[in-house]
């Protein structure tokens, strides 16, 4: 079991394996994360593992970027965890705003994030260094609760 999947484009893996991971993993109690590119299992259907992977975690964090937007997969991901995630009524899905996304750039196809952003609130990165412990401490709160 996990206490987070994170869904993110391969694009913005830089911030999730350097910053997030380090962050989140070497921290005291660590947090256990699930990524795909470290703990999907080889062989099995890409669709599958997400599908397990979300069910086995506590909470998806969603690392929303232009990127993720963009990718087909993080599509996917939202897609196959749009159910358990927000028609279920409960605060498994963590939204963090990697940086600013224009409502209008989302795709239409991507109405699922639109209606997202619009009802759940999320964190946002900030690119100030003063306030980037703040965020982690959001973070970590909203993936213990």
């Amino acid at each position: 079991c996990y206490d987070a999947f994170v869904s993110y484009s391969e694009r913005d893996a830089y911030w999730v394996e350097n910053l997030m991971v380090q962050e989140l993993e070497n921290f005291n109690p660590p947090f256990k994360l699930c990524l795909h590119k470290r703990d999907f299992i080889p062989g099995k259907w890409i669709i599958d593992n997400i599908i397990d992977s979300i069910e086995k975690s506590h909470k998806t964090v969603f690392v929303l970027s232009e990127n993720f937007v963009k990718s087909e997969w993080c599509k996917y991901e939202l897609d196959f965890s749009h159910f358990r995630l927000f028609d279920e009524n409960n605060d498994a899905a963590i939204l963090v705003l990697l940086e600013p996304i224009e409502k209008k750039a989302i795709p239409r196809r991507s109405c699922k994030l639109r209606k997202i952003m619009n009802t759940k609130t999320y964190l946002e990165w900030p690119m100030d260094e003063a306030r980037q412990e703040g965020f982690w401490v959001n973070l970590r709160a909203a993936i213990k609760s």
